[in-house]
């Protein structure tokens, strides 16, 4: 019997997801969620209190596992900037890029959830990830808003990235052309 269980709640979940990516939380509505797992509607609420704990449950630790790709590689000791991306974040975007779906879902379709500011909060800590690395790196003193800019156009390139995935192959040569602009510049392709 609880084998069963946890198969349901997985049907739930795997239909949640697509009806959340397909729509978005505000549009989405749990009868299309139980018609897409084929179950009663009464039945999401034996596994989820309602959409949002649903939802949370669809997104759960998307925005801790990008956070915690920062701290990693903020623990390195050695290595130029580029060096210690290469050693910490360089190999955990690809994995990142695998639950797209659930990022998308995070980003762009979480309007009128706890989860609406996960990419205001992404380039927040990101910034603040740059600001580190220019004040342990640079020699010039930059405007704040550098880092702000810098933060947001890199979380927006990746998330281009995850909107347009094509496969894994054309999604780890456009990760390595981004982290080649973003580090070395445009002159270096």
């Amino acid at each position: 019997m609880q084998v069963l269980k946890e198969e349901v709640k997985d049907r739930i979940l795997t239909a949640a997801e697509k009806i959340f990516y397909e729509q978005d939380y505000r549009s989405a509505k749990l009868t299309d969620i139980a018609e897409q797992a084929d179950i009663p509607v009464a039945l999401i609420y034996t596994y989820f209190k309602n959409k949002e704990g649903l939802f949370d449950e669809v997104v759960a630790g998307m925005l801790d596992k990008i956070i915690k790709m920062m701290e990693d590689e903020e623990k390195m000791e050695t290595g130029s900037p580029y060096e210690r991306f290469n050693r910490g974040g360089a190999s955990q975007l690809p994995k990142l890029l695998k639950s797209r779906i659930k990022l998308i879902i995070l980003i762009d379709k979480s309007s009128g959830t706890k989860h609406e500011n996960a990419k205001d909060m992404w380039v927040k800590r990101l910034e603040q990830h740059i600001k580190d690395g220019l004040k342990r790196y640079s020699k010039t003193k930059h405007d704040p808003m550098l880092a702000h800019i810098l933060a947001n156009n890199y979380v927006e390139g990746l998330m281009e990235i995850a909107r347009h995935y094509k496969n894994e192959k054309w999604a780890e040569d456009m990760l390595f052309v981004l982290n080649t602009c973003y580090f070395n510049g445009v002159e270096s392709l």
